[in-house]
């Protein structure tokens, strides 16, 4: 059992830069939900079987991000250990809330699933304020399923070699900066960044990590807060130079690259933004369900060869069940085994 509960669901420092961004930004409008109120008068109990047939895993975001590359690494194994095909589908958009809108949607039967980040039930509340219900209510967590970190990437021709050169530029120009889209992981670090050394930015959100990276590698902007493990190709390259990374470690995919509170700035000593993936379903799923998930997606992360594949691709452990990751969304607390 993982002792870190670093991650941020309802994290007090991302919520206070969620509101920040929400008080910045005009929200934008996303349909709410249907109310769950069908969902417990389905959650009969499950056929024994299960599952008899296919099974959907719907992804949030775009394709090739951390959270696609894990959620299809799950579906390889936890299909095989089930007997099952399962079907990734990407649905991205409004940060996460349209995919997640088809999940809370189906039916609690345990075959449409989504894979998400925890800033969907943490941030995307306080940013898309004209849902009339958030996601919270209405999807249920199984399991929290990995997780990854950021790195402060910047183009090379920026005239910077350490964040210290980062800072000094920054106290004399705006700096632009690419994300995933607003209350994105990359949105959520630069603005804490921000917040931690009184810099003026200027954010340029994409639908997905893959347009945010390109913008970079464009020299669409100067910055970004992007996936350590999208990076590492394109520092080995020379087409960006990583300043540090936003774990509080040092990241294996970035060797050399420090940790953001390990390099001397004072308001930056307790910096970290590390991001934990949740696999949920529609509320109401049947307890044998969510327990037949439990056994499965413990052995998946239980396997050598699991572990060995997502850590290539610079996606972490840990792994906790339905019960601690129910437990962690309840509000004020962090996700996270304990």
């Amino acid at each position: 059992m993982f002792k870190s509960s670093r991650f941020l669901f309802c994290s007090a420092s991302f919520i206070c830069t969620a509101l920040f961004i929400a008080s910045a930004t005009a929200a934008v409008p996303v349909a709410a939900p249907a109310a769950a109120a069908s969902a417990a008068a389905a959650s009969a109990a499950a056929p024994t079987d299960y599952p008899s047939g296919p099974i959907r895993l719907i992804v949030n975001s775009s394709p090739g991000g951390p959270l696609d590359i894990c959620a299809r690494a799950i579906s390889m194994h936890a299909g095989k250990l089930l007997g099952q095909t399962i079907i990734v589908e990407n649905r991205p958009g409004a940060s996460g809330n349209i995919g997640a809108k088809a999940v809370a949607n189906a039916d609690p039967d345990g075959y449409t699933l989504l894979m998400t980040l925890d800033t969907l039930m943490t941030v995307n509340p306080r940013v898309f304020n004209d849902q009339a219900e958030d996601f919270t209510q209405t999807l249920e967590p199984l399991s929290i399923a990995g997780s990854f970190g950021l790195a402060l990437a910047v183009r090379p021709d920026l005239g910077v070699a350490t964040l210290q050169d980062f800072l000094r530029f920054a106290k004399s120009n705006v700096i632009t900066y690419s994300s995933a889209g607003y209350g994105s992981p990359g949105n959520l670090a630069f603005e804490k960044l921000k917040l931690s050394l009184g810099f003026d930015v200027a954010h340029v959100p994409f639908r997905g990590s893959a347009g945010a990276v390109n913008a970079l590698l464009g020299d669409q902007i100067q910055a970004g807060f992007l996936a350590a493990s999208a990076v590492q190709p394109h520092v080995k390259a020379g087409k960006m130079r990583a300043l540090a990374v936003s774990s509080r470690e040092p990241d294996p995919d970035l060797p050399g690259v420090p940790a953001m509170a390990q390099l001397g700035v004072d308001s930056l000593k307790d910096f970290e933004a590390a991001f934990a993936f949740l696999v949920m379903a529609p509320r109401g799923v049947p307890a044998d369900v969510a327990a037949k998930w439990d056994d499965t997606l413990a052995r998946v992360y239980a396997s050598p060869e699991f572990l060995a594949s997502i850590a290539s691709l610079g996606t972490r452990a840990p792994f906790s069940g339905h019960a601690v990751a129910k437990n962690g969304c309840k509000p004020g607390r962090e996700v996270g085994p304990t």
